[in-house]
């Protein structure tokens, strides 16, 4: 028996992982960490549905006050508040880059810290540097990513990063450990809140389980616990402050459709998936699947049980938790990661070894291809319209809307169906880039909540969490007879829609109808300039003639 032990053990592998030397490793490391930020590198901004309205933002921010037409629309509002990552990081960057760089950095900021806290944790966990925790970069791109939900994201990794000091420092007397801690974790919590909540779940159910495998008195138990929990205080404090700068509060569980886009968010990277998406998590779970039942995964055993619980939290989470929307996206996705990283899968086949590299290269190959391309697609009609968008006067208010995406307008050129396709959602928030280009008012930037507010002037007609009118509404909007009905009407989040009486409330229109001119335009709209999948309009008021 010793003797075939022996004899195998130069063939057992971490998957991935052959025999390589130091400089093969680091290498790898090298590789996994440009490649899939690469994509960043063809466009100016990159096609995720919030990140135009985080941008804008951003340079809102960073102009403070410095632009007049701007400071007559925002005003800047900064205050406690747990979603605070790009806030704090991008201004500073665009001091010495373009605002549109410091963005595209704050993502490449966001893959890396997913990734690198992957490999931090694995590291505390096994103690060395493996291959295996690298391959958590085939799911960088997301469901969560795609939404935009930066923040968020870095905050995940961030709070990966924390867990791994956290194991790493068991050692430590209590009270530097408490001190250091409590600073972590209050940062995560002005990072993104889910941060602070991932953090101290897993802190919380590592130590637990800690208690139960180690068997403890209850007295030295309950010490550690007390201990383990006094770093979150601070945390806690700050959000009890940041309560009464919070949005509206809003509950909801959600569909069963919500559920299923829950339950794929690790490796969808679209409202609806492709096929390439749906084949990705089906060689995932085949390939987890496999590793279980031929006893070549190993899970550490102070995350099984964690694991587990947080699988049922993440299937209990509410669509929509106290006025975050897709909050239950985000858990699934964090705990990708973190099986990942708690985890080594050892094969005794060096041949399963390479197959196994290789269709995960393949995956990885074909998933960036296809984020450049229709990348570079999104990033060609962004630049279309702030072209146009030249002929807004500077400060001026644009209402927006966007009619259904046809089929063949779906399709991205050099790109199968198979594997990606245009959303509409992409282009909900496009027309924010038109802050950045002409100082101008858009209803639905996220303000109010944010480090951002809008002025006086504005305040009736802002909508944080709304969306573009549709044509439909556009009508009903310009129908006098039905103003007072609209103007009392709310959302689930207690907004009134901003479109309820636009001919008197705007001075410009955006109409994006991807390539199908409206028929139907009413007489208050004067067209300026018709792009590929757009017009834009000036809000005039018709003339009545006399009889």
């Amino acid at each position: 028996m010793n003797s075939e032990r022996i004899l195998r053990a130069p063939f057992l592998a971490q998957a991935g992982e052959l025999t390589m030397t130091r400089a093969s490793r680091l290498a790898l490391y090298v590789l996994f960490m440009i490649a899939p930020i690469s994509p960043l590198l063809w466009v100016r901004v990159p096609a995720l549905v919030d990140y135009p309205d985080h941008l804008a933002r951003m340079w809102i921010l960073a102009q403070r006050g410095n632009i007049p037409a701007l400071a007559a629309n925002y005003q800047i509002h900064w205050r406690i508040l747990p979603d605070l990552a790009m806030d704090l990081i991008v201004p500073p960057i665009s001091r010495v880059v373009s605002i549109e760089a410091a963005g595209r950095v704050f993502i490449a900021l966001t893959v890396l810290t997913l990734i690198g806290g992957t490999a931090s944790l694995h590291r505390v966990l096994y103690g060395r540097w493996a291959v295996w925790p690298l391959w958590s970069a085939l799911f960088v791109y997301n469901a969560v990513l795609f939404w935009g939900f930066l923040s968020c994201l870095f905050g995940i990794g961030a709070s990966l990063f924390a867990l791994s000091g956290w194991i790493a420092t068991r050692g430590w007397r209590p009270a530097p450990r408490i001190l250091v801690f409590s600073a972590v974790a209050s940062l995560l919590f002005l990072f993104h809140l889910f941060a602070f909540g991932f953090y101290g779940l897993t802190v919380a159910l590592y130590e637990l389980d800690s208690l139960v495998r180690e068997r403890r008195i209850p007295v030295s138990g309950t010490l550690s616990l007390i201990a383990a929990g006094a770093q979150f205080v601070p945390g806690l404090v700050l959000w009890f402050v940041s309560l009464k700068h919070g949005g509206p509060t809003v509950t909801l569980y959600g569909s069963l459709g919500d559920k299923l886009h829950a339950l794929i968010a690790p490796f969808t990277f679209g409202y609806v998936p492709t096929p390439f998406d749906l084949i990705v998590g089906l060689l995932a779970f085949a390939f987890l699947v496999w590793a279980i039942r031929t006893r070549s995964l190993n899970l550490a055993p102070e995350f099984r049980r964690p694991l587990a619980i947080m699988a049922v939290v993440a299937i209990a989470m509410p669509n929509t938790l106290s006025g975050s929307w897709a909050a239950d996206l985000r858990l699934p996705v964090a705990l990708t990661f973190l099986l990942i990283a708690s985890s080594q899968v050892r094969i005794a086949s060096r041949r399963t070894t390479a197959t196994f590299a290789a269709i995960a290269f393949c995956v990885l190959g074909l998933r960036i291809w296809a984020v450049s391309q229709s990348w570079r697609d999104y990033d060609r009609q962004f630049a279309e319209f702030r072209a146009a968008s030249r002929v807004i006067a500077p400060g001026s208010r644009l209402m927006i809307v966007e009619g259904a995406i046809p089929e063949g307008a779906a399709r991205l050129p050099g790109v199968p169906r198979f594997f990606a396709v245009r959303h509409r959602e992409a282009y909900w928030h496009m027309p924010e880039l038109a802050i950045i280009d002409r100082s101008i008012f858009v209803p639905d930037v996220f303000t109010g909540w944010s480090t951002i507010d809008v002025t006086p002037r504005n305040r009736d007609v802002a909508e944080p969490i709304g969306l573009p009118a549709t044509p439909e509404e556009l009508r009903r909007g310009a129908d006098p007879t039905k103003r007072q009905s609209l103007d009392a009407r709310r959302n689930i989040f207690g907004e009134r829609p901003y479109w309820w009486d636009w001919p008197d409330q705007f001075d410009y229109l955006l109409w994006i109808d991807f390539g199908s001119p409206p028929k139907d335009v009413p007489s208050h709209l004067h067209l300026l300039v018709a792009g590929s999948f757009f017009e834009i309009f000036r809000i005039e008021q018709p003339v009545v003639r006399a009889r």
